[in-house]
């Protein structure tokens, strides 16, 4: 399945976000994700299926998650 990561700041707002998205319908998983932004570090990502991306991103930033970046791939689940 495809599969989009969207970067958030920290574990909290994964950990948030998660919830929110599951809770509004969207099947989400945390990753750790290497930081593109700075190339060193590790940031924080939710994995949404592709077709959920603009859904998600928009739930999360409606209440309050700061998106910071997001990465279009494949994946399975």
């Amino acid at each position: 399945m495809n599969r989009t990561l969207i970067i958030v700041s920290s574990v909290t707002y994964a950990l948030r976000g998660q919830g929110l998205l599951e809770s509004s319908g969207i099947k989400a998983r945390i990753n750790r994700t290497k930081n593109r932004k700075t190339g060193s570090g590790c940031s924080y990502s939710i994995s949404v299926l592709r077709e959920k991306a603009d859904e998600a991103v928009r739930i999360l930033k409606n209440n309050g998650i700061r998106v910071i970046d997001r990465m279009e791939g494949t994946g399975s689940g």
